[in-house]
Formats: C-alpha cells, sequence, structure tokens
C-alpha cells in the first residue's frame, strides 16, 4: 500500500464546520507544526464552504490571507512541504500565485472563467472539486436515486475536456470528489466505498473525508470527536489507492501510515 500525500488543514475563519478556525498568528504556528508532524501540502482557507456559511468578498477574503501567505512562503519548512490556497475567488487565486503558492484549490470546481483565466496562466497543480454549490446547503443535494458515482466520473470526464479546451492540460488537475457537497450523507459514503473505481479511471485523487457529517450514520459525535473514525475510513482510502487525503489530524494520519505503508 502506497502512502496517501496529506494534506493539512488550515481555516483562518470564525465559522469552520469543525471549530478549528484560527488568527492569522495561530495560522502560522499551526503551518510550522504541521510541517513537523509529516504534512505534505498545506491547504489554507479564508471562507468557510461549510452549510449556511457567510460569503466573503476576494477584497475581505485576501485580507485574512495575504499576511499568513506573506510569512508561510520564506518559512523554513517550505522547502518539502507544498502551500496551497482554497478559494473560489479568481483575484485571490492570481495573488496567491504570484506569491508563489503551488497549488490552487478552486471549490468551485472551474464554473468561475475568470477561475479559469487565472489557472490556464499558472502552470501548477489545481485541485477541483464537485460541488451543487458554494458554500454547500444541505437542501440542495443529488437526487436520491441518482448512481452518485456515475455521476462523479461523468463530471471528471465533462471537467477534464472543459479545462483541456481552456488550455489547461490534464495532468494538472487533482479530482475532489466533494464529500457532503451536494450529497446526502449515504451518497458521500458510497463514494468512499467507490475509491478504487475512481482511482481505476485515472488521473489523481482527493477525498476530504475528515470529521464530515456522514459520520453521524455511525455515531452521535461532534465534527472535533471524529477523528478515530476519519482515521479508520484514511486506511480504506489508502488501500484504494486513493493520491490524496485532506485530514485535520495529520499527526495522527502520518504515524499510522509510518506502521501500513512500511
Amino acid at each position: 500500500m502506497k502512502r496517501p500525500a496529506l494534506v493539512g488543514i488550515i481555516n483562518i475563519t470564525p465559522d469552520s464546520f469543525s471549530g478549528d478556525g484560527v488568527g492569522a498568528h495561530d495560522a502560522i504556528a499551526n503551518a510550522k507544526q504541521l510541517a513537523i508532524d509529516g504534512v505534505d501540502i498545506i491547504d489554507i482557507g479564508a471562507e468557510s464552504t461549510r452549510p449556511n456559511a457567510t460569503p466573503l468578498s476576494a477584497k475581505d477574503e485576501w485580507v485574512r490571507l495575504a499576511p499568513v501567505l506573506e510569512a508561510m512562503r520564506g518559512a523554513e519548512w517550505r522547502s518539502h512541504v507544498r502551500l496551497s490556497v482554497d478559494t473560489r475567488h479568481a483575484l485571490s487565486a492570481r495573488r496567491a500565485i504570484d506569491l508563489g503558492i503551488d497549488i490552487i484549490n478552486d471549490v468551485g470546481g472551474l464554473t468561475n472563467h475568470a477561475m479559469v483565466e487565472v489557472l490556464g496562466e499558472h502552470d501548477g497543480d489545481m485541485i477541483v472539486m464537485h460541488a451543487l454549490g458554494i458554500p454547500a446547503n444541505i437542501a440542495h443535494t443529488l437526487s436520491d436515486d441518482c448512481d452518485v458515482v456515475a455521476e462523479l466520473l461523468r463530471w471528471k470526464t465533462n471537467i477534464t475536456e472543459h479545462a483541456v479546451a481552456q488550455g489547461i492540460a490534464a495532468e494538472r488537475l487533482i479530482y475532489d470528489v466533494g464529500i457532503g457537497f451536494g450529497k446526502t450523507a449515504k451518497q458521500s459514503l458510497a463514494l468512499i466505498l467507490a475509491a478504487e473505481k475512481f482511482q481505476q479511471s485515472g488521473g489523481r485523487w482527493l477525498f476530504g473525508h475528515s470529521r464530515k457529517s456522514f459520520m453521524q450514520l455511525f455515531s452521535s459525535e461532534a465534527a472535533a470527536g471524529r477523528d478515530d473514525m476519519t482515521l479508520a475510513f484514511s486506511a480504506q482510502l489508502a488501500h484504494a489507492g486513493v493520491d490524496y487525503l485532506r485530514v485535520h489530524n495529520v499527526a495522527r494520519h502520518a504515524a499510522m501510515f509510518d506502521r501500513l505503508c512500511t
């Protein structure tokens, strides 16, 4: 079993779904700790995408992002950790790229023409996420009778063709299935159980399942208490060959994969 790349999460927002949002000073300290813990990529977001979140303008988002990215880009751990910015705003993406950020995590999934133009001028990796809307809306999901696996595979084909038509090489894409975004709890679980099918379809896949609400199918624990379940699903996803896992508790994941992948 190969070790998946661990994508650590830093939310510079007061309304993160799992209650882990921090200010700029703590974000910089947390990034250093993630590097020590064994993270491969740090994904930094300043706008919550949880249900009922308050949308941010690009200007307000950048006010939160700028001091954090400025401090991180020269950090000593940058030699072995890549930085990603989680945004749906083209202006924030362009400014992040100008600061040398490695990856843009486009939670809008290439639906914004201005974002497509920015990413077309860049040559780094990009994460594209399947969603029915940002912020997430628990009342807006795929139909109960939808074959969610087939739907995601169709989406992957369509988004790849769209990217290539806009001059974005398919090899740059990392596909995020969008756990909890426009899916019921059972549909999110079905995507995890079908991870091997996604890997077999080609390309690189990312699962952001950490602490997500679909786990309420199994437990009444609040988000912060779902790390044990997250680890169990992470082990299953790694066994299926998933390339990237976006997780909150990097230290425990790194320790687990040190044991499983030796």
